[in-house]
């Protein structure tokens, strides 16, 4: 392990750099773990017909990508801003026909960034 390699004078440092990267590995592990969980019950929900069901799940997706984000050491406005140029690009594209058929994707857009 690369720690281990680095030599100073208080060990007690090095351990505790130790501990925060594997707790911080331990984390991101976790929070894919339960993203997973959340599209699971996103799936289950909608073949059981529970809405509370899909709406948890979603609201785990959508909250865990944000802790996610923060772990893997970007800020909530950056994530903010890659998704709405992300939602920009899908529209633009609009492959899946979202934007044509319901204009989902302008109405999304408005909603997370309104203009005044």
């Amino acid at each position: 392990m690369y720690f281990e390699e680095i030599q100073l004078e208080e060990g007690a440092v090095l351990e505790n750099m130790e501990v925060d990267v594997v707790k911080g590995l331990r984390a991101i592990e976790e929070l894919k773990v339960g993203l997973i969980q959340a599209q699971w019950q996103i799936q289950h929900g909608t073949l059981s017909g529970s809405e509370t069901e899909m709406l948890q799940g979603l609201a785990d997706l959508v909250g865990m990508s944000y802790l996610m984000a923060r772990r893997l050491g970007f800020d909530f406005s950056r994530l903010d801003r890659v998704l709405l140029q992300r939602l920009e690009d899908i529209k633009n594209a609009d492959e899946m026909n979202l934007e044509k058929q319901w204009g989902d994707l302008s109405l999304l857009l408005s909603y997370l960034a309104p203009e005044d």
